[in-house]
């Protein structure tokens, strides 16, 4: 009895918060879901390779609260994630995930444990991937929290707001926004990890963002340069397993995570608009000590770049649209332990649908392990096991593409993909630099504002690279996808 007053007087103070707060909150949403399918036939480029299909859906959204005059929280709730093998992303959960994940002939507890019995799906949690606050002033802008970080085309810096982005990049953070004219000034300091309290094991940021937005002439000019650096007890860069084939991208056999981190990455861009044409360039450098030592005592260094170019042309009152993407990222060396020479650009900057996007090979043509992992299945074969992780690097590609707008509602896309390795990626074997040729089309629905239907086609085919000198087979590949998107 005497418990009810307690509960009366708790449920009367929380009601009275919560009608308080939207007496002078207002709460506004977006965000997205959307639902994908993928059937690739032979990524492993071998005369007898296998499908990989697998479906897709995810809901992101993203609520804004306007607290009080120039005082905004922002967030972001992702729903339907897949957490063991794509965790802190976008990918999105797995079309039928069981109520147990798997289905693996072990023992279960009972039917309710079973997915050939259970009558329903598995069900998910919602992740909270951003959530910050703005506190905007007359020449400039506070920036408290968990925040996207996005910069020029995207390259390296991408907080993946697309329609079918699958990553995000975010970070702990405290910024001051400083706008004189079309002059902004962003100083940041960032944290991705903050360890034990008694422990030099922090990760820390220190960030600038220099802009220049002029609205009378459509360009935009950017510099961003970021300063990473970690203790000797901070570093936790990917280091070879033990029999592991796939982990000696960063100092190689018998490296150890024992030297000091300290980073350096710089990113310029340009970015020029017209009513017809539009031309974004950004360049980026990375440099500094990885925190990893080899097994001679040498410590790892980067040493990478890479340049990414966009052109598109959209004359008026015509039906035919034309791009063209370029770009360039250089290779590491498995012959060298003791620097890591390969650029890895965002996995969210996609030019192709198989290329650079979905794992292909029998090896690590693109030297991209460090941020990829090992996509194979434990088999002999080498059989590709994972989704659309693969990224940009060790290569110069080309990709142009024409699109035909039948109508509002309807376009066609045609583009073709070509790439060149630019170091050979497999130790002691003078591998080819031919990426080949990938074909791909897109069928484009969007029967109103906000609502997107895609149909894509891919078929590659692979050049002499893929043979890695004479240890593989370099057989074509396909892939169809389809995807649809709403927005709001």
């Amino acid at each position: 009895m005497q418990k009810n007053p307690i509960i009366f007087i708790t449920q009367t103070l929380l009601a009275a918060t919560l009608f308080s707060v939207s007496a002078w909150a207002d709460i506004e949403w977006s965000g997205v879901y959307r639902v994908e399918g993928y059937h690739l036939k032979n990524s492993e480029l071998r005369s007898k390779g296998k499908e990989l299909s697998y479906g897709l859906h995810h809901l992101v959204l993203r609520p804004k609260i306007v607290a009080g005059d120039g005082l905004t929280i922002f967030g972001q709730f992702d729903i339907l994630n897949e957490a063991s093998s794509y965790a802190n992303s976008q990918m999105g959960q797995i079309w039928g995930s069981g109520v147990r994940g798997t289905t693996a002939a072990s023992s279960t507890t009972s039917g309710e444990d079973s997915n050939t019995i259970a009558q329903r799906q598995k069900a998910d949690t919602l992740e909270v991937s951003q959530l910050y606050l703005t506190l905007t002033q007359e020449y400039g802008a506070l920036i408290v929290g968990r925040a996207p970080v996005h910069f020029g085309l995207g390259m390296t810096h991408n907080a993946g707001r697309g329609l079918f982005d699958h990553w995000y990049d975010s970070e702990d953070l405290v910024g001051y926004k400083v706008i004189v004219g079309n002059l902004s000034f962003l100083p940041m300091l960032g944290k991705p990890s903050e360890g034990d309290i008694n422990n030099s094991d922090d990760v820390n940021d220190l960030m600038f963002q220099f802009q220049y937005d002029n609205p009378e002439t459509d360009m935009e000019l950017g510099v961003f340069y970021q300063v990473r650096k970690a203790g000797d007890q901070g570093s936790d860069g990917p280091t070879p397993a033990a029999g592991s084939a796939t982990g000696s991208v960063l100092g190689g056999a018998g490296s150890t995570n024992t030297a000091r981190v300290n980073t350096k990455t710089l990113n310029i861009y340009a970015l020029k608009e017209t009513s017809a044409w539009r031309l974004g360039l950004e360049g980026s450098f990375l440099s500094g000590d990885a925190g990893v030592v080899t097994s001679g005592g040498e410590k790892v260094s980067y040493d990478g770049f890479a340049v990414a170019g966009e052109l598109a042309y959209s004359p008026e009152a015509s039906s035919w649209n034309w791009f063209l993407n370029a770009g360039i990222a250089s290779g590491d060396d498995p012959a060298t332990d003791g620097k890591f020479e390969g650029y890895i650009f965002d996995r969210n900057y996609d030019v192709a649908m198989l290329m650079f996007n979905h794992p292909l090979g029998q090896d690590d043509f693109l030297r991209t392990a460090l941020v990829t992992g090992s996509v194979y299945d434990n088999s002999t074969d080498k059989n590709i096991n994972k989704a659309d992780v693969e990224a940009i690097s060790n290569v110069m590609y080309v990709v142009p593409k024409v699109r035909y707008i039948f109508s509002d509602r309807w376009s066609l896309d045609n583009s073709v993909a070509m790439g060149w390795l630019n170091t050979s990626p497999i130790s002691g074997k003078d591998t080819g630099k031919d990426l080949g040729y990938e074909w791909d089309v897109s069928v484009n629905y969007s029967p109103r504002k906000g609502v997107q239907w895609l149909n894509q086609a891919a078929y590659l085919f692979p050049g002499s690279a893929w043979k890695g000198d004479t240890l593989y087979k370099n057989s074509n590949a396909f892939g169809l996808m389809t995807k649809a998107a709403i927005s709001f």
